[in-house]
């Protein structure tokens, strides 16, 4: 089995034309409570499907309120926001990053598979994006039972077991870069999945894209090219009456 392989960068920087001509992932960002006119609105985001590739992914990131899992109107509202932008898009991806405050605790997984349960799982694929205190290992236990995506830094971490992977490239201190030997261990590290979504945060991410794709094209030639690609047709929210704290 070839990996589906789909590469971004840390963000969006002039137009998406541009962008989707070197990259075929972008993580998108919809206003949240805090700042609600921060962010793309529904008809750019309509505008960003139509023009992008059939083959381009955009993975919809959810919102601080969502990620502190405590309930609230600001929960509410961040998660409406962002299943309208997953539906408008089309995405396969939903991203869900906690803060540091959400910690390993009974309480927390608790309030994160609550979460899950009211996030489309048909067509979508939900990746977890934990900071703070959580150990990989026990970080992967859980993604596994939820039947999520870990977000880990391949180059750092291992890559949990599972049909997706969800990879975040990081340049730090010294390591400004990815040259080709460790480009090469990220995609054993992936291996043979059905898919890979990975983000590249450097300064150099253009031509570790163009890096990152040889090898993982290498992989494709041998199973004859991609498969299908399914889109969701429409995310409705799930409302619960019953999410007080």
């Amino acid at each position: 089995m070839a990996t589906r392989y789909h590469i971004g960068a840390k963000e969006l920087r002039g137009e998406l034309s541009a962008y989707a001509k070197r990259f075929d992932l972008l993580e998108v960002r919809p206003p949240t409570a805090e700042q609600p006119k921060v962010g793309p609105t529904l008809a750019t985001l309509r505008k960003w499907r139509k023009a992008a590739p059939p083959h381009f992914e955009f993975v919809v990131v959810l919102g601080p309120a969502v990620g502190r899992l405590k309930a609230s109107p600001e929960l509410e509202s961040e998660l409406e926001t962002a299943l309208a932008a997953a539906t408008a898009l089309q995405s396969r991806c939903i991203l869900l990053p906690t803060p540091a405050e959400v910690t390993p605790t009974a309480l927390s997984r608790e309030r994160i598979a609550r979460l899950l349960e009211r996030l489309p799982r048909d067509a979508t694929q939900i990746a977890w994006e934990p900071r703070g205190v959580w150990e990989t290992e026990d970080a992967a236990v859980w993604a596994r039972k939820w039947g999520v995506a870990l977000s880990v830094d391949p180059t750092r971490e291992p890559v949990p077991v599972g049909p997706v992977a969800y990879a975040r490239l990081r340049a730090l201190g010294e390591a400004r870069s990815f040259g080709p030997a460790a480009l090469e261990r990220v995609t054993q590290a992936i291996g043979d999945r059905r898919e890979a979504y990975v983000i590249i945060d450097s300064p150099t991410a253009l031509a570790e894209c163009k890096k990152l794709r040889q090898l993982s094209q290498r992989s494709a030639a041998k199973d004859g090219g991609r498969g299908r690609v399914i889109r969701p047709r429409n995310l409705t929210l799930k409302v619960r009456d019953d999410e007080q704290e």
